[in-house]
């Protein structure tokens, strides 16, 4: 998987990483791929799930269909669709950041033990 990852082809998408998960600079980038599958595995905590469920109900409530319109369905559809993805982007993006941001911490503390204090070893 590492040797097809953009990630470690694009010195953008890596910039653009380490801008929104500053924990990443704790691995090399060559391992950046696994690191972030990890954290991504991570299960949402209950303020992530209850907000991407309000952030989904706000956005459909928003794009009510209008009545009385003679549009076809699957124009009015897609109108719809196109303008609730930005929408869910700004509302749900920064929850599926949080939890990122959460994954790559646990996997952070995984891999990057606390070191014993000094003397902590003798009796």
């Amino acid at each position: 998987m590492s040797a097809a990852s953009p990630i470690l082809r694009s010195r953008w998408l890596q910039w653009v990483l380490v801008s929104l998960f500053p924990r990443l600079r704790a691995w090399p980038v060559r391992d950046w791929p696994g690191v972030l599958e990890k954290a991504r595995s991570i299960e949402a905590d209950v303020v992530e799930r209850i907000s991407v469920i309000a952030s989904l109900v706000l956005v459909t409530w928003l794009l009510r269909p209008p009545t009385g319109l003679d549009v076809p369905q699957p124009l009015l559809f897609l109108a719809q669709m196109v303008m609730a993805m930005p929408a869910l982007v700004a509302l749900t993006g920064p929850f599926y950041l949080r939890r990122l941001r959460r994954g790559l911490q646990a996997a952070y503390r995984r891999d990057h033990p606390p070191a014993a204090p000094p003397g902590a070893d003798a009796p």
